[in-house]
């Protein structure tokens, strides 16, 4: 099976030029972008293992690297910011993931739990440690924190006021802000370039006293967890699930004249959803991603997958009472990602990449 066919690659409009114009050398990576998803990601636990633990160290490569995530994908920077071993840090977040149970109807205060030992199992003191002083890698962890009805932790209002952002946004994204306001935990503060998208991000630092609470908060999920109150740090309220807002990173990140300008977005989608609100609205289209070269999985790999889709977070339902068979689906996502990586590798060293690229 050629590569072209394990892989989707696409790329917007300023990143295609980069590649024209300098090929794809991990030296030009200025930002990686990583996507909410929950269990979606694990198709690309070999494929970030690889690119952290081998193909960013290449070439004498040593500039930063701005690491924007949301939920699971604030979770998989945290972890690739392992001072010496991110591949093991990643490995270490993957079987903490699986060895997720629920009892029947398990309600938010068991699935917080279990979560925030997920984030205990992989957030070392060593992974703390490059997080905060890792010397290329600088993690910005994106939440939102809730506004309006979406302040109460009680079900009735909580969900209410989800309804209502949810209807405004099918009108304007910036009706979200109206309910959530993106505030971003950043290890370095004015290196991002975010769009002028009329949300107002804040932008907070990541620091010792409130690092655990961002990470956790980014994949904090309205009405099945909750919610983290005043972080250290931040301005005081209840703190959730950045993909709220920024599902897939719809963002520049990077300046296009820059000497790094591309942003590499390891995916395990074949497009990108500016926020978790738009995942049924096919007309919302990204706007802000003209940086970003987005490597997911191509038709033919997902034909090999169960029912032909990645893990998602409602499997925990479909297989409900048969985690084994749960866990099975989510190993083949697993196995699959490895000829991601492999897949990966073969374009990074063709030739002539940009020949396999196509519009996002």
């Amino acid at each position: 099976m050629a590569f072209e066919d394990v892989l989707t690659i696409r790329a917007g409009r300023a990143a295609y030029a980069a590649l024209q114009d300098g090929g794809l050398d991990p030296r030009r990576v200025g930002a990686m972008a990583g996507a909410a998803g929950g269990p979606k990601w694990l198709i690309l636990s070999a494929l970030d293992r690889y690119l952290f633990s081998d193909w960013l160290r290449r070439d004498e490569a040593a500039q930063p690297i701005e690491l924007v995530g949301s939920s699971i994908g604030a979770w998989r920077f945290a972890a690739a910011c392992h001072p010496t071993d991110p591949g093991g840090a990643i490995a270490r977040l993957e079987q903490a993931y699986l060895a997720q149970r629920y009892s029947e109807g398990a309600g938010r205060n068991e699935i917080s739990g279990t979560i925030r030992g997920i984030l205990d199992a992989f957030l070392s003191d060593e992974v703390l440690d490059g997080v905060l002083t890792h010397p290329r890698y600088r993690l910005h962890a994106v939440t939102v924190r809730s506004r309006a009805l979406t302040r109460s932790e009680t079900r009735g209002m909580l969900a209410a006021g989800s309804a209502v952002s949810a209807l405004g946004n099918a009108m304007s994204r910036r009706t979200l802000g109206w309910f959530f306001e993106p505030v971003v935990f950043s290890r370095s503060q004015g290196q991002v370039r975010w769009a002028d998208d009329g949300l107002n991000r804040r932008i907070v630092g990541l620091t010792a006293a409130n690092v655990r609470d961002a990470v956790y908060a980014s994949g904090n999920v309205p009405l099945v967890m909750r919610g983290v109150v005043d972080p250290p740090g931040a301005p005081r309220g209840i703190y959730r699930d950045g993909g709220i807002v920024d599902y897939h990173i719809d963002q520049p990140l990077t300046a296009a004249d820059s000497a790094s300008p591309l942003v590499l977005m390891p995916h395990f989608d074949d497009r990108i959803v500016p926020g978790w609100f738009d995942k049924s609205l096919r007309w919302r289209r990204p706007r802000h991603a003209e940086n970003t070269l987005m490597i997911g999985p191509g038709p033919a790999l997902r034909a090999h997958l169960v029912d032909g889709r990645v893990p998602d977070r409602k499997d925990f339902y479909r297989y409900a009472g048969h985690d084994e068979a749960r866990l099975a689906a989510w190993q083949q996502a697993i196995d699959a990602g490895k000829r991601m990586r492999d897949a990966f590798i073969e374009f990074a060293d063709s030739a002539d990449p940009v020949q396999y690229v196509r519009p996002l």
